[in-house]
């Protein structure tokens, strides 16, 4: 197998995983506990909190925003065993189970239940076996020229499985776990190793700067949190969803907290006919400066790295009320960003 991987670099993340005993030990928790969780003869068992659990990057170790659309896939908890029923039998050939799971030009069997949650789950059920593939994963074979070239008429199916084999090629060579090449693929993709000793710390991607510039109100700024889960969870019922649909890709609702070198973007959105991309902004208790500038930067990054000749980008900034500051300061940019307030009516009745 012909690399372009520095094979010093590899060997040095390799020694720094396996001469690392709390990454072992993590290793080894995860996959015995989770393991067992979606173990084919315990799923009649499956909660609503357990597998929610194992989405938290916290208790899974390793994987960092699978949670966002847990709601959504836990709704019916029903289908939701029946969807994990078939994806870990392992009695039916792995691209017939994704076939069903993940059918090509037609929707998923559960909304949100795509790569970047499948595939953590058959690792841990079947550590031996599969890989992970995810943005992550994927940039990180493509920095070093081992992303395989797919048809366009190539299923998700198709694709996951020469990506698999690719994965168990690695791991074969390198002497490491699955496990253990999904974080050497992950650091390829950074560049680097993860800088922090705390594994399990996730920064929330708050507003930052001068005292002057921070948060305005910090009970708002708890309500907007929740208002872009309600807007995920809620899209298809929203009056926006007649013309956009979250960005998705092989499964995953990847328009939410959409990662960009510049930041992370609220919610991503496109037209159905594909000729227009949405950037959503919630306030978040930001000032009106920097909402627009945030706004106005992932304009310019969509627009250079994404959209393709005749698709336009647009904006949106959802806040709790009109400002006159964040008015004022879209009045030049009006055909650009649009601006929506919401309303939350919220009382107690005693019953």
């Amino acid at each position: 197998m012909e690399t372009k991987i520095d094979e010093s670099q590899i060997n040095i993340w390799k020694q720094e995983i396996i001469n690392n005993p709390v990454r072992l030990e993590q290793e080894k928790e995860v996959i015995k506990k989770y393991g067992a969780l979606f173990n084919p003869i315990n799923l009649d068992n499956l909660t609503k909190e357990s597998f929610k659990s194992f989405l938290l990057i916290r208790n899974n170790k390793h994987w960092e925003g699978i949670h966002r659309q847990s709601n959504m896939i836990t709704e019916d908890m029903d289908r939701l065993k029946s969807a994990l029923k078939i994806l870990l039998d392992e009695n039916r050939d792995i691209e017939e189970r994704l076939d069903i799971l993940l059918p090509k030009n037609k929707p998923n069997y559960i909304k949100g239940l795509g790569r970047a949650i499948i595939t953590p789950i058959l690792l841990v059920t079947y550590p031996t076996k599969y890989g992970v593939w995810n943005s992550k994963s994927e940039e990180g074979l493509k920095n070093i020229g081992l992303f395989p070239k797919f048809s366009t008429k190539d299923s998700f199916a198709k694709k996951y499985i020469q990506i698999n084999e690719t994965l168990k090629e690695l791991s074969v060579k390198y002497q490491v776990s699955l496990w253990q090449i999904d974080e050497i693929v992950g650091w390829i993709s950074l560049g680097n190793s993860p800088i922090s000793s705390d594994e399990n710390f996730v920064e929330e991607d708050l507003p930052s700067g001068p005292a002057e510039n921070m948060i305005e109100n910090y009970a708002d700024f708890g309500l907007e949190t929740h208002l872009e889960e309600f807007l995920i969870e809620n899209w298809d019922k929203l009056d926006i969803s007649k013309k956009y649909s979250i960005l998705e890709e092989d499964g995953d609702m990847i328009g939410q907290q959409y990662s960009t070198p510049v930041g992370r973007i609220d919610i991503l959105a496109k037209s159905h006919d594909g000729k227009e991309w949405l950037v959503i902004e919630l306030k978040k208790g930001q000032t009106s400066d920097q909402v627009v500038g945030q706004t106005m930067r992932y304009l310019g990054w969509i627009s250079n790295n994404k959209a393709a000749n005749g698709e336009t980008v647009k904006g949106l900034i959802i806040a709790g009320d009109l400002d006159e500051r964040l008015h004022y300061a879209l009045m030049p940019m009006k055909d650009n960003i649009k601006l929506m307030t919401y309303l939350v009516n919220f009382k107690l009745e005693e019953k």
